[in-house]
């Protein structure tokens, strides 16, 4: 008899699933929702042995990390296309999944605990954008790619430097220094610095400025 091939790995199996899915944006709600939320822990009924349990939770945790922040480096207009693959899946009406996540802020709960308060800030923006855009779209009937005046109301508006330190958990003396130097977008009206809350949200989206904050 030819010998037999191994089982494969469950695990890896999982990771598999996982990643077959279409949208980003489902493997990241997937993913939340495999993750107890006393915790931490992530765990698939798939794979119950206690044995693999440390496994699978490394497994997953660090697909959440990986898919995350996939997200974050996506623009708004690939983060709605993906939205819509998502809601393609499901079903219920996209109207009901819209008005639902607007209302109870679901997408909160989405975030790795590896992700850091400026991370968890820019993806509940970007959330909040995406789902302001696809409450229009339903209401207009307009498509992701005329996207003009749907930026929140506070996109414009103007920080100052408590504002953004408290926004990005950072010592105010850090954040002037920062200013002075040219690491983060600034201007000064008379001897004080402001910040533009686009400017800042456009920072936090780059690569190498990122680095940079992430240290």
């Amino acid at each position: 008899m030819p010998p037999q091939a191994p089982n494969p790995d469950p695990v890896e199996l999982l990771e598999a699933d996982i990643c077959a899915l279409p949208s980003l944006l489902q493997q990241i709600v997937e993913l939340a929702q495999l993750r107890d939320p006393h915790t931490g822990a992530y765990a698939h009924p798939a794979i119950p042995s206690r044995s693999r349990a440390e496994a699978v939770h490394d497994k997953l945790r660090r697909l959440h990390d990986r898919a995350f922040r996939h997200w974050l480096q996506m623009g708004l207009e690939a983060q709605i296309a993906d939205f819509e693959i998502y809601l393609s899946g499901l079903s219920i009406s996209r109207t009901k999944v819209v008005e639902t996540w607007r209302s109870l802020e679901l997408y909160r709960c989405f975030a790795p605990a590896s992700a850091s308060p400026a991370e968890r800030e820019l993806f509940i923006s970007d959330m909040e954008v995406m789902l302001r855009s696809g409450q229009h779209a339903e209401d207009h009937s307009q498509t992701p790619q005329s996207m003009a005046g749907l930026e929140p109301a506070h996109d414009d508006e103007i920080l100052t430097i408590k504002e953004v330190a408290a926004w990005l958990r950072l010592a105010a003396r850090t954040l002037r220094q920062w200013a002075e130097i040219g690491v983060i977008p600034a201007f000064k009206v008379g001897r004080q610095w402001r910040f533009r809350r686009t400017d800042i949200e456009n920072w936090l989206r780059g690569g190498a400025d990122r680095r940079k904050f992430d240290g």
